[in-house]
């Protein structure tokens, strides 16, 4: 574990003086590399950076017992520096819907944020599969970014998802506006492959106008891909473009067995919210990763 055993309480400034916080860092905004026990169970759990909370439940009961689990060991994938453990999630004991909040990003026109993760699709393939084309996994697994604030986004809370819905006609990594499978934008590339999924959304305009969404699939973490490149683009105007100004927490979706569909299982680590794409790659000074699981992290930063 790299969470450090002792807990020294520190002023702001000494921190700084210190050169604990770095300013390649600065603007990583979200941090959670699953840094717990293996074998333990994550709800409740609280490490990680820019969270404002620990995990919890999105609605009652939607968290059982045993179904989102540490893993022992990162997965480590296309050269992404890694930190902690991973996480698996599974829909065995029921739908799974875990989430966990962190400070509202606002989302203003003309700026941008990026959002990432290592997962893979995993679980049970039903055969014959009842999709056409055939998805032999057809149940719904992603993760997903929410606007607490129906007023903004009076349509559905969740704003986009990275993943693949239920009854989806092809097992692919997707993205998923307002997690609408009408509204799914696939990429080809199978869920079932193992991928650091790196989404830019570029915001466009106020809550009413939808912004543009990228998506790439193991673009090479030392170069800023092209939009051009992207795996699955989204533009501002068309039909299944949403606005995502004002997200303020996280939700992974594992679908469990229904109508015989086999439940879903989610294996994923490293999720990281930034605002340049030199961010998906910052692994944060463990001081620093500590001081937001304290909820100290915008303390600092209004200070600096």
């Amino acid at each position: 574990m790299r969470t450090p055993s002792t807990i020294r309480t520190v002023s702001a400034t000494a921190l700084l003086g210190l050169g604990l916080i770095q300013s390649s860092q600065a603007t990583l905004l979200v941090y959670e590399p699953f840094d717990y026990t293996a074998g333990s169970d994550i709800l409740g759990q609280n490490g990680g950076l820019g969270f404002t909370g620990a995990w919890r439940e999105h609605s009652a009961g939607s968290v059982p017992a045993g179904s989102f689990t540490v893993t022992s060991g990162s997965l480590s994938h296309n050269g992404v520096p890694t930190s902690g453990n991973s996480a698996l999630a599974t829909g065995e004991f029921g739908t799974l819907q875990p989430a966990r909040d962190f400070g509202e990003i606002a989302g203003t026109a003309g700026t941008s944020i990026w959002i990432s993760y290592i997962g893979q699709r995993q679980g049970a393939a039903q055969d014959p599969a009842t999709t056409s084309p055939p998805n032999m996994y057809p149940r719904g697994v992603n993760i997903g970014v929410f606007d607490v604030d129906e007023v903004a986004n009076p349509g559905r809370a969740e704003r986009v998802g990275i993943g693949n819905s239920s009854n989806a006609s092809e097992n692919e990594w997707s993205l998923i506006p307002e997690g609408s499978g009408t509204l799914r934008e696939g990429s080809t590339v199978p869920f079932t492959d193992l991928a650091w999924a790196v989404m830019r959304v570029d915001f466009v305009g106020d809550a009413t106008v939808g912004d543009d969404y990228y998506l790439w699939l193991d673009p090479d973490p030392g170069v800023e891909p092209s939009t051009g490149s992207a795996d699955v683009t989204i533009l501002s105007g068309e039909a299944n473009s949403v606005d995502s100004s004002g997200i303020d927490f996280m939700r992974p979706f594992i679908g469990n067995e229904s109508s015989g569909r086999p439940f879903g299982v989610l294996a994923f680590d490293e999720l990281r919210i930034g605002t340049t794409y030199s961010d998906m790659s910052a692994v944060p000074e463990p001081s620093v990763a500590l001081l937001g699981g304290l909820g100290l992290l915008g303390l600092l930063r209004r200070r600096r």
